[in-house]
Formats: structure tokens, C-alpha cells, sequence
């Protein structure tokens, strides 16, 4: 058993983070610079660093808004308006490696790291007992994801390189007496990244009994674990084993999809189709600083939608009852937004839902030249009062993608991971009107300049 000294104040360096980590995932009104010592003896202690890290995923510069305004800005789905300054830079394709956005993002992904570290090196009571172990691999599903959306966003695959990001394994305690490998870790190529990425996941699977799963979609569950690696294995473009993982949580029979006369009610709470969310309680949701603050008019309203999404849907699709529409006679312009997704500040965010995994499976099972894919294909829009496809297309597929998961997060990468360009559809966006080129080196973001100045070990992406 160890004893941890946690640290109130945490540097935005990646180097020096490691050895030392906000407490906010205990308390979060503690003041700053407070130390205290903190007794890890047991599997609830173990347990209540899990729920830190989800505190931490939930914040507003990760799950909580950032990055999943990223995706939309970033895309023909959406653009910033710049009401009141937020995501003018990542909707223009235009950031510096002092910009708050990439420093921000990026240093508290490596606390969710951090915290997952901390978990999976310590050592309790029944250190073998299978809640523990669970617990663990709940941990280790946690590293992975967070490495993922890291490699997504910092990451060269999409942008002509090879590197990738530093991929931690060590809750460093403040040991003076660890390697300069450790404390100032190198970028690993994408592929090593990738493959760490993958062996995580499996280690979580190895480690966690399904009979501990709970019923609540907000936490870790191994069905979430298959989930999250379905959509790793698109990325990595294994699809046999995408469907494989897609098609385990299918046969578990314990989601669905949401049927129309349910789709915009279930934006409101937990619903069948919730395989893991994070939860937003009133003492942690995000207020002003959250995703519907962005999407409403009443708020501050930067993120608006493209008319080209709106578009996309038959007047009958019961997805266009999560949008508004809204004629401006003085200017002779319509605003489009999506009102119906994150309507309220405390809504928990959704970080894979059934629906995804379907298309995940649908577009696995096309690569791979199944007749099947249709089937599945169309157990969406059928839900949605839409139109069924005659074909399970990978254009189709992407369309279905961009309809259902339309301002979660998604849409950036579903084109990039793809190897498409980004198009310019809307007079409002601010990015080039010929588009980004795949392979633009803008479609990386910038390693934080903090964080190259303080590890010689790092090394800035092009053109940054």
C-alpha cells in the first residue's frame, strides 16, 4: 500500500505534471497549492480515483465542450460565429502553439492520464480480488481512450508525419530518482502510439469481470470497453476485428436504438441507447463554459450549423426537431443550430452511444464487403422516420454517420480517418473556400509551446 502526496496546482507541462496533479478530482473548491497526503488502502479508494478521472474527461476543455466543438467547427457541419471570440481559431484552421485552446486540451487529457496512472500502479487490500482488478481495468480503458483523442488531435497521420504522442505509463510520485525517458518522454510514432492504444483496451477486457458491471452508462463498462474499440479499430482500419467488437455489444442485447416517437427525449437523461456517458451534476457541470452555451442563442451562441447539414435531412427526419431555424429579415439570413443535443447545461455528455456502435459495425461490415451492411444500415433511419438506403456505400454509411452523431464530436475525424478533404459549404465559414486538403499539416494541432520549452524531448508539428 502507498501513500500518495497529491498537489493542489497542477503545471500545464506535460513533463512536470506527471509528478504532480490537481486535486480537484476530490475536491474541486480546495484552495491552490494545498498538499496533502492521501492514503490509497483499498478498492473504494481506488474506485473514487476512477470518478476522478470522469470529473476530469467531463471538464470543458475535454468532453465537457472543447473537444467536441473541435470536430464541428473544424467540418461542413458547423462554424464559429464569433459572438462572444470562442472557436474563432480551430473554425478558421488557425491556432499557435501558445494559443489556449491546444494548451489547455492537452494538459488536462494528460491529468485524466494521470489519474489512470495513479489507479493502475497502486497497490491495496485484495490487490488480486476481482473488484480490484476491475477497477484497474476500468483504469486502463480510461488511459486508452484519453491517448486516443490525444493521437487524434495532436497526432501527424492525417497531416503527412509519422509522430505520434508521448504515451504514459508512469504516475510519477514525485520521484527524483526516475529516468530522463520517464520525465521527459519523446513523441512515439503513430503506429506505436496506435498499438499501445489497442493493447490497453485489451488489458482492460483481461481485467474486468462483466459480472461487475452496473447498470449506469456512467461508468466504465466492459460492454463500453468493446464499444470504444470498435471505433478504435476503424481508426486503426482493422475492420474484421471493428466488427467483431461492435457486434459483441449488439449481441448483448442490453441497448437499443432509440425509436423516433423517444429521440428527442432521450437527449434529457439516461436512455436505452447510453453505453458511456459522463455525468454532469450540479456541482460539477460546467455552467457558461459548457456545450449549450455555445449551441443556444440565448447563450453565447458561437457554434452555429451549416445550412448544408441542416440540409441533409427529409422533412420528416425526427433528428431536424433538434434544430432550429431562424429567418433574419433585417440581415436576409437564416441561423441554423442545434438546440435539441446539450440543451441544458447539466446534461450528461455522451461519449459513445448504441447508435454509433451500429454504424461503427455497418461501416466495419462494408469494408469488408458483407451483405449484411444494409441491415444494419438502415436500423437508423428506420428509427428516424427517414428514408431507408438501397446500397451500404461508405458514402452512405458516412452520410448516416454525419446525420445521427451531427454536433457530438464526430465529424472531423469520420472525413479525415477516411482521407477526405474538409469542404468549404457555408459563406460563414471562416476557413479557406477551397477547403483543407487531407494531408494539410493544419489538421494537426500545435504541441503546446510550454510544453516543447520545458521537454527537450518533444518535437513541435510542422508548419507550427
Amino acid at each position: 500500500m502507498k501513500t500518495f502526496k497529491i498537489y493542489k496546482y497542477c503545471l500545464v507541462l506535460l513533463a512536470l505534471s506527471l509528478g504532480s496533479c490537481e486535486k480537484d478530482y476530490l475536491e474541486p473548491e480546495v484552495t491552490d497549492n494545498l498538499e496533502t497526503e492521501l492514503n490509497i488502502n483499498t478498492v473504494s479508494d481506488l474506485q473514487g480515483l476512477v470518478l476522478g478521472a470522469y470529473d476530469r474527461m467531463n471538464y470543458y476543455t475535454y468532453y465537457g465542450r472543447d473537444y467536441v466543438v473541435f470536430a464541428e467547427v473544424r467540418s461542413d457541419n458547423a462554424f464559429s460565429s464569433g459572438n462572444s471570440g470562442r472557436f474563432t481559431g480551430p473554425a478558421q484552421f488557425f491556432l499557435n502553439a501558445t494559443d489556449a485552446y491546444p494548451t489547455d486540451t492537452w494538459s488536462r487529457i494528460y491529468q485524466v492520464i494521470s489519474n489512470a496512472n495513479l489507479v493502475i500502479q497502486s497497490e491495496v487490500e485484495d490487490n488480486e480480488s476481482v473488484e480490484v482488478k476491475y477497477t484497474k481495468g476500468q483504469a486502463y480503458a480510461i488511459r486508452a481512450l484519453a491517448h486516443m483523442d490525444l493521437l487524434r488531435l495532436y497526432g501527424q497521420q492525417w497531416s503527412g508525419g509519422n509522430l505520434g504522442v508521448p504515451y504514459i505509463t508512469t504516475y510519477t510520485d514525485g520521484n527524483s530518482e526516475l529516468t530522463e525517458d520517464v520525465l521527459y518522454p519523446s513523441r512515439a510514432t503513430v503506429d506505436e502510439t496506435w498499438a499501445k492504444i489497442g493493447e490497453d483496451f485489451q488489458t482492460a477486457l483481461s481485467m474486468m469481470d462483466p459480472s461487475l458491471d452496473e447498470s449506469t452508462p456512467t461508468k466504465i463498462s466492459t460492454w463500453a470497453v468493446y464499444a470504444l474499440q470498435s471505433r478504435y479499430y476503424l481508426y486503426t482500419e482493422d475492420y474484421a476485428k471493428a466488427a467483431e467488437a461492435a457486434k459483441k455489444v449488439i449481441d448483448s442485447k442490453q441497448f437499443s436504438v432509440v425509436d423516433a416517437g423517444s429521440y428527442t427525449s432521450a437527449w434529457g437523461g439516461a436512455a436505452a441507447n447510453s453505453v458511456f456517458e459522463l455525468a454532469l451534476t450540479d456541482a460539477d457541470n460546467n455552467g457558461s463554459n459548457g456545450l449549450s452555451y455555445m449551441y443556444n442563442e440565448g447563450n453565447y451562441g458561437d457554434v452555429e450549423v451549416t445550412q448544408d447539414l441542416y440540409n441533409t435531412y427529409a422533412k420528416n427526419d425526427v433528428r431536424l426537431y433538434l434544430y432550429s431555424k431562424k429567418y433574419d429579415a433585417a440581415e436576409k439570413d437564416t441561423t441554423y443550430r442545434m438546440v435539441g443535443k446539450y440543451s441544458e447545461y447539466s446534461d450528461n455528455i455522451k461519449v459513445i452511444r448504441y447508435e454509433e456502435v451500429i454504424l461503427n459495425y455497418t461501416e466495419a461490415l462494408a469494408h469488408l464487403g458483407s451483405s449484411e451492411a444494409l441491415t444494419y444500415l438502415n436500423m437508423i433511419p428506420s428509427n428516424r422516420n427517414a428514408a431507408e438506403y438501397t446500397a451500404a456505400t461508405l458514402e452512405n454509411v458516412l452520410t448516416e454517420r454525419r446525420k445521427e452523431l451531427a454536433m457530438e464530436g464526430h465529424r472531423f475525424f469520420d472525413l479525415v480517418r477516411n482521407e477526405k478533404d474538409i469542404p468549404y459549404v457555408d459563406s460563414r465559414q471562416t476557413y479557406s473556400k477551397s477547403g483543407v486538403a487531407y494531408g494539410s499539416s493544419v489538421l494537426a494541432f500545435p504541441i503546446p509551446r510550454k510544453e516543447i520549452d520545458a521537454n527537450p524531448n518533444i518535437e513541435q508539428n510542422a508548419d507550427y
